[in-house]
């Protein structure tokens, strides 16, 4: 009797790790770029025109105005003095922390270059 239900107990086991496959792997692309895993690396032309879209104070970034742009604040301000300069945000963007769109789906208050404001298509008209 022990032994039927020691070969039946080691059956199911190995039955379930041989189910269970090796696992999902690495993300090649953030679910959720606000958990602070980092996204895409943007170009230095990219990282450029991000920079150009935020709102900033003088030549730094605040928390709060960087957030739709930054993954990880924290990772982005290298000296730990609560603002986002524009040399630490080419770093974020290098180190793919820096996203093109916010996480909302786009940016807010941009506009065409004719000055109207774009759609947004995740908004209904």
């Amino acid at each position: 009797m022990k032994r039927v239900l020691f070969a039946t107990t080691l059956l199911l086991t190995s039955a379930g790790f041989a189910l269970a496959g090796p696992g999902s792997g690495d993300p090649t692309t953030p679910a959720n770029p606000s958990s602070g895993r980092p996204a895409a690396i943007l170009d230095d032309a990219k990282c450029a025109n991000v920079w150009s879209l935020t709102q900033r104070q003088g030549d730094t970034l605040s928390e709060g105005e960087a957030a739709p742009f930054i993954v990880n604040f924290k990772q982005v301000d290298a000296n730990s003095d609560g603002k986002i300069s524009e040399a630490e945000f080419k770093d974020g963007c290098k180190k793919g922390l820096v996203q093109e769109a916010s996480a909302g789906g786009g940016q807010t208050g941009q506009t065409s270059p004719a000055g109207t404001p774009k759609a947004n298509p995740a908004m209904p008209q």
